[in-house]
């Protein structure tokens, strides 16, 4: 037979604390979710800027509505990275591990 761990089986052991990699992570998303939130809004409140950017590359330029529909997807996306690094920081324990019943 296997011996048990002792720390997991233990009542009144401490919970995990937080570690400095993952407050720096959390710091980052947040960070990253700034970044893709005001280009998102930008995208929405100027979709001219966006017109003018596409029209210089290979493809065809950008229509105001994709622009529109682009920034409303980054600003989605901006809000869920946002919510996984706030997440991130306020957690104590494993994000994705299975809890004990």
């Amino acid at each position: 037979m296997s011996e048990s761990n002792s720390t997991e089986d233990t009542p009144g052991a401490a919970p995990p604390r937080r570690t400095g990699k993952r407050i720096a992570g959390g710091i980052f998303l947040i960070l990253a979710s700034i970044a893709l939130f005001c280009t998102g809004v930008d995208a929405i409140a100027d979709p001219d800027t966006v017109v003018a950017r596409s029209s210089n590359s290979a493809r065809s330029p950008d229509t105001d509505t994709e622009a529109k529909i682009g920034g409303f997807l980054l600003c989605s996306f901006g809000l869920t990275v946002l919510g996984f690094g706030i997440g991130t920081i306020v957690s104590k324990g494993p994000l994705f591990a299975k809890r004990k019943a």
